[in-house]
């Protein structure tokens, strides 16, 4: 028995020193709440400073009520670590598409909560962050009608496609690399 609290005292001693150990991951220079990126030193794939780097995300995907969409956070990170690696933020443009599930995410908190039982969408922080770093952010219209959401009912800077097929479309033809998350 004495054994096995020894042994019981050393794998609490054990565990406790491994969860104790700092994340390698941390804020960024742009966006200091989330975002969080882990710092690659001497990559393989460098990337010129003058390449302008566009990318959109395709979100369609629910995230629970009263949680956070990762492809908000997904999109800050990207901008996040290629900024501190030294690309110029001018040079990075990120489009966002939602449709789908991900729809009553980007809408203010009255029409939010009254589809989500009074819940707060934590998400109009992270997106009004994103919009205000020139981040933009399309809904799918027809994901939208679907859902009974309006333009008015956006947040504001959110902006209205036909359909999340033409955001694409549309963004693609511009030169923006489709990144599904």
């Amino acid at each position: 028995m004495k054994f096995f609290k020894i042994i019981m005292l050393m794998m609490a001693f054990v565990s406790q020193n491994v969860f104790a150990q700092e994340s390698p991951f941390h804020a960024g220079p742009v966006f200091k709440d989330f975002g969080n990126i882990a710092t690659i030193n001497n990559p393989d794939l460098l990337v010129p400073k003058d390449t302008v780097l566009k990318v959109v995300y395709d979100s369609y995907k629910n995230s629970e009520v009263g949680k956070l969409t990762s492809t908000f956070n997904s999109a800050a990170a990207f901008i996040n670590m290629h900024v501190e690696a030294g690309h110029p933020q001018e040079n990075i443009k990120v489009a966002i598409v939602v449709h789908g599930g991900t729809s009553v995410a980007v809408t203010k908190q009255e029409f939010y909560g009254a589809a989500n039982d009074g819940a707060i969408n934590v998400n109009i922080p992270q997106i009004k962050a994103l919009l205000k770093q020139g981040v933009e952010i399309y809904i799918c219209g027809q994901s939208a009608t679907f859902r009974g959401v309006s333009k008015d009912d956006l947040i504001d800077g959110v902006k209205m496609s036909h359909s999340a097929m033409t955001a694409h479309a549309m963004l693609q033809a511009d030169g923006y690399a489709l990144i599904l998350w």
